[in-house]
């Protein structure tokens, strides 16, 4: 098998049709450049070229390997270039994965700002329910993920990027729209709409409530987000909610949004990537661009 080396040499020897000119291209002694080709002729079992005196022409062997090694050394080259690009973020692409509440009402601000600075970088979102994101992260399916829940696999390194709140909501005429807070005991007298299993905010509602003793029994389970404040805009229930995805909503009065008090009512949000997962640069930019938009929208 050839190393780069040799091929390096072979081409020199092509290219300057001299073993001698091919010698000073390489910084190799004239019976080095003779050693290495021999060598490759022995290997190949076949002259590679025609030794016309002080100069050498590729025979037909030769001219079959020279164009085979010109396709490599370009390939080489081309392989350079995108890693150079790689280096000053004028290329590369991005994986990320985003729960439906981060990928539809957080993420597309952030990757806004994230492509006016990186406009060269290739980017695909996956929207999926938080544990389904994080699976993915764990297959090495995705850079990095954004969660609405904490993930405690110790595989995974996890931080948390910005806060959100969790706030109960209702239709606009409901009872609920005279108060500024109620008390998480208040639902047990109504249907809570809810998403599907697996979707982050739903865990950590469900935890918090149990917390406090509350086990709810009139659950309906709405699919997504979406599916959740339109039920809940046509009067089937209540839910709640994280506020950044009820914001519009709520102050277009479609919906009323109400404090929870005597619970925690605080949602972190998290990204989240593998521990032994080098991040690339375009991941890293990613992350701090995520840091900025984030403390701008907590400033907010």
């Amino acid at each position: 098998m050839m190393n780069l080396n040799q091929l390096r040499i072979f081409q020199a020897v092509a290219e300057t049709r001299s073993f001698t000119r091919a010698a000073e291209v390489v910084h190799l002694t004239q019976p080095g450049i003779s050693k290495h080709i021999k060598q490759m002729e022995e290997h190949y079992g076949i002259p590679l070229f025609d030794r016309l005196g002080k100069k050498v022409a590729l025979t037909h062997a030769g001219e079959i390997l020279s164009e085979a090694v010109q396709a490599i050394m370009g390939s080489l080259t081309a392989a350079q270039q995108r890693i150079e690009e790689l280096k000053g973020l004028h290329g590369g692409k991005l994986v990320l994965g985003a729960s439906f509440a981060l990928g539809i009402y957080v993420l597309p601000g952030i990757l806004a700002a994230f492509r006016k600075q990186y406009p060269a970088v290739e980017v695909t979102v996956d929207i999926s329910l938080s544990d389904k994101i994080m699976a993915k992260v764990l297959a090495n399916k995705l850079d990095l993920g954004l969660v609405s829940h904490e993930a405690h696999d110790p595989r995974l390194l996890v931080r948390q990027f910005m806060t959100d709140n969790l706030i109960a909501i209702a239709p606009r005429n409901h009872r609920w729209a005279t108060k500024k807070r109620i008390k998480p005991q208040e639902l047990l007298a109504e249907t809570l709409i809810v998403a599907a299993r697996g979707a982050g905010t739903r865990a950590v509602v469900e935890e918090r409530l149990k917390e406090k003793g509350i086990v709810l029994r009139n659950v309906v389970d709405f699919g997504n987000m979406e599916g959740v404040k339109r039920a809940v805009e046509a009067g089937l229930g209540v839910s709640i909610q994280s506020q950044s995805v009820v914001q519009r909503e709520v102050s277009a009065g479609s919906l009323t949004g109400v404090s929870l008090a005597g619970m925690n009512a605080r949602l972190g949000r998290f990204y989240i990537c593998r521990k032994d997962k080098h991040l690339s640069n375009a991941a890293k930019a990613f992350l701090a661009v995520l840091q900025t938009q984030a403390n701008n929208l907590a400033s907010a």
